[in-house]
């Protein structure tokens, strides 16, 4: 006890001098990305010899972002920008924000792996969260999977608010849409569910590195995703990074880091860090696309998970 009391002692009297790489700060950060911000974090306070603490609250977007709003901390990694409510409310406080776009991250498709529809095309998977489609036998006419059971990661969740924005354009949801607490039990969920399928971030599921995702990744089936409604193997993709930079693959979206740091501490120190150098080859290493990524898409081209 007397030795960590020195060490945190030590700590604090050194961010005096290297604010930005040293002290202890708490930061939220959207659940899709946990995979990635532990990696990060690791990466982060080993570059700093240990001399940061960094504590990650990992919740659902709309929380992320209240909780900066709110205060408690500095920094949030989101997919979106405030809002002009959350905006005007954030304001009110006196304190300037910035925002740094990190990375670009592909919004997965999963499905029971005992379903043969492994390929689907964008406008069938709109009618089917908008309930124009309600049974697999709409999808393949063989199928005798029945109603179709749509599966997000929480109400809150940045991956249901862009399938509403994005996918569908801001029209009424399906009925047969569910929503749980996080990607994990929407894992879960469609590995026991034959007519389930799931929508969650694929960074839960990208890492070759991580044991965890390799693991959750064999319990389920990835869905190739076409733009045309006549998907082929030929005109689908799955949410790699280089299909993402091609624009192949059609769900995506970008990946920020919202900072609230008027005194450039260690929650900027942190921002630097993912946007530079080690910081984006862990984004890479992760499966995500970062923003300073190799414009040669052999880089990523090998139909697995970037190394």
């Amino acid at each position: 006890m007397s030795f960590i009391s020195c060490k945190k002692k030590e700590i604090k009297e050194a961010a005096w001098h290297n604010p930005l790489t040293i002290g202890f700060i708490k930061i939220a950060c959207d659940e899709n990305f946990k995979t990635l911000m532990n990696a990060e974090i690791n990466a982060f306070e080993a570059h700093s010899n240990y001399q940061a603490i960094i504590t990650p609250t990992y919740t659902n977007e709309t929380q992320a972002i209240r909780l900066l709003i709110e205060d408690s901390v500095n920094f949030a990694l989101v997919t979106r920008d405030l809002n002009s409510r959350e905006r005007a409310e954030f304001e009110k406080g006196s304190l300037r924000l910035q925002k740094h776009l990190i990375a670009f991250d592909g919004i997965a498709l999963i499905t029971n792996k005992s379903n043969p529809d492994s390929i689907i095309g964008l406008p069938t998977l709109e009618k089917i969260l908008t309930g124009e489609i309600k049974e697999w036998s709409q999808v393949n006419s063989d199928s005798h999977l029945g109603t179709i059971r749509a599966i997000f990661d929480n109400k809150e969740s940045g991956i249901l608010r862009y399938a509403i924005d994005s996918i569908i354009g801001g029209v009424s949801l399906s009925p047969n849409i569910y929503a749980l607490n996080n990607n994990l039990e929407v894992i879960e969920k469609v590995a026991e569910m034959p007519n389930a399928i799931g929508l969650i971030g694929f960074n839960a599921l990208s890492s070759e590195t991580n044991t965890a995702s390799i693991e959750l990744r064999n319990k389920i089936q990835l869905v190739r995703l076409s733009k045309e409604a006549n998907a082929t193997m030929q005109n689908s993709y799955l949410p790699y990074a280089g299909d993402i930079m091609q624009e192949n693959y059609p769900l995506w979206r970008p990946v920020y880091v919202l900072l609230s740091d008027p005194k450039s501490g260690l929650a900027s120190g942190l921002s630097v860090f993912l946007s530079h150098d080690v910081g984006q080859k862990v984004i890479l290493q992760s499966g995500l696309l970062p923003v300073t990524a190799p414009q040669n898409r052999d880089v990523y081209i090998m139909n697995e998970y970037p190394k």
